[in-house]
């Protein structure tokens, strides 16, 4: 009797030690794969936003592509995003930087920060000049058109009712030159018509 009392609580032991053990080892992995889980910015997903703070989108986007933003105090909007199929990162900075249009918003890209202001305030802005490097049609950018045949102030006049109010036109006398600073996709266009009444 006294041997198997001795033999119980031995085994009592051991299993109590084992158990942990353990514990010990589920908390210490759990986070590991929780932080896994979370860093996976490669991975697709499914966007479904509806009637959320816009922060709640600007903090998604961060934590899925990984970019630093500063937010502008006078960001404020409730949005809807919802995408039918699974996007990937870069799909869905596409999507944000709509979104931000829509409420008339933008990003400035100064660095590695990317600043979130209004539309008017970006254009007043430090904006990255266009280079060959392929951006969003949403991604606010600077590009400078020298001209050959007419003079700069003479075209920017007849080109600023088509330039959108927070868009930003202006000529540069000396060098003859055009500088504008709006979506890519309404520079696009802007620069087409340049290319045509500049010609001979």
């Amino acid at each position: 009797m006294e041997n198997y009392s001795k033999h119980g609580i031995s085994s009592q032991c051991e299993a109590s030690i084992l158990a942990m053990l353990l514990l010990i080892f589920t908390l210490a992995v759990m986070p590991t794969q929780r932080a896994i889980g979370q860093d996976d910015s490669d991975a697709e997903f499914t966007l479904n936003l509806k009637n959320a703070d816009i922060h709640s989108l600007i903090k998604t986007v961060s934590m899925r592509t990984g970019k630093n933003f500063i937010v502008d105090p006078r960001v404020r909007a409730t949005v809807n995003v919802t995408s039918s199929e699974p996007v990937d990162k870069d799909k869905l900075y596409e999507i944000f930087l709509s979104v931000l249009e829509v409420h008339g918003f933008t990003a400035v890209q100064t660095g590695q920060i990317t600043k979130i202001v209004p539309s008017q305030v970006g254009v007043q802005s430090s904006v990255p000049t266009f280079t060959e490097q392929p951006v969003s049609g949403d991604e606010l950018v600077s590009e400078v058109i020298r001209l050959q045949n007419i003079p700069a102030q003479e075209l920017v006049a007849a080109l600023r009712p088509l330039v959108a109010d927070t868009a930003s036109i202006s000529a540069e006398r000396t060098s003859n030159t055009i500088v504008i600073t709006d979506r890519r996709s309404n520079i696009d266009k802007i620069v087409g018509l340049i290319r045509q009444m500049d010609a001979r």
